[in-house]
């Protein structure tokens, strides 16, 4: 394995066997930090799927577990890259070699015939494509609630993002912004709209299998991400307005669920509120940080003595 200054890493490919020639090749990024304990199920994955030919590409942020050595035995190509999530992921589709790329997590297990599917929808006529990513709900009672929130955005254009494209596309909008730590999915997709690119989904999923049993580190994470938002709007001041609502036309198209599980519902109502204010509260908090170091600069007094 090398540095992020090496553009050679390992490679497992087969000897003498010219990828670049292979114009219907998916390249699969995965990003990885200390991932052990579900990599090995996302990598197989992966390799199960039923389309060929594929390479994966594991970008690994510098793990002090087994997470490297899992990389070496079942990804084709493995890096060291950081400092953040969205730069490894944009170090390993400069890295590919296909004419597609496809961002999975390390914590997800793909149906099987993801791949296939987001080809063929690509083939039709997609520049993207999303695919669902679903948690596991077998995990606990806040993974069910998770989870009947999260699959009334399945189809929704405001709360998707695609993460399989053409790798010229990918590069041509400049990957993910290295800068944003929360909803640099979102701010993806709303450049792909902006320059035209047609997005479809894929009924294939991916299930998420690291799924949180307690909330309040979950409160505290979007408390993070909430502070980490102002970015967000820096560039996307016009959807984030529907992007970060509180209440969100998805419920209302999903109002047959609400009638069906009205338990689950419930929770979630609950659940959305306390996310949502844990989220606000770590915004204000963004909001006033960068003020007040706004005030700072502006008001620092300059140094004396003679300018060099």
């Amino acid at each position: 394995m090398r540095s992020d200054a090496d553009a050679k890493g390992v490679d497992r490919h087969e000897p003498g066997r010219d990828l670049d020639a292979d114009r219907s090749l998916v390249s699969v990024v995965v990003p990885t930090r200390n991932s052990q304990r579900y990599l090995t199920q996302c990598l197989d994955s992966i390799r199960a799927q039923t389309y060929r030919p594929l390479e994966i590409i594991v970008v690994d942020n510098f793990s002090i577990d087994s997470t490297p050595d899992i990389g070496i035995r079942l990804a084709d190509k493995v890096y060291q890259a950081g400092p953040e999530r969205s730069a490894q992921v944009n170090f390993g589709a400069r890295a590919a070699r296909g004419l597609y790329v496809f961002r999975v997590d390390s914590d997800f297990r793909l149906d099987r015939c993801v791949i296939a599917e987001c080809v063929d929808l690509c083939k039709s006529g997609a520049g993207a494509v999303v695919v669902h990513n679903t948690p596991d709900d077998t995990v606990g009672l806040l993974a069910r609630v998770r989870k009947f929130e999260v699959d009334m955005y399945k189809f929704s254009p405001d709360h998707t993002a695609a993460r399989f494209t053409t790798r010229e596309t990918y590069l041509a909008i400049g990957g993910l912004r290295e800068d944003l730590v929360a909803g640099e999915d979102y701010d993806f997709q709303n450049r792909l709209n902006k320059v035209g690119v047609l997005t479809l989904t894929a009924t294939s999923e991916a299930v998420h299998l690291d799924e949180p049993t307690r909330l309040l580190p979950l409160l505290r994470k979007y408390f993070d991400y909430g502070r980490d938002f102002r970015n967000y709007r820096r560039y996307n001041r016009h959807e984030s307005w529907r992007q970060l609502a509180f209440l969100r036309h998805d419920y209302l198209r999903n109002w047959r669920k609400f009638i069906r599980e009205p338990g689950i519902g419930a929770l979630f109502v609950g659940y959305h509120t306390v996310k949502f204010i844990a989220g606000g509260i770590g915004y204000g908090v963004g909001v006033a940080e960068l003020w007040v170091n706004g005030r700072c600069a502006v008001t620092a007094p300059e140094r004396s003595g003679p300018k060099p």
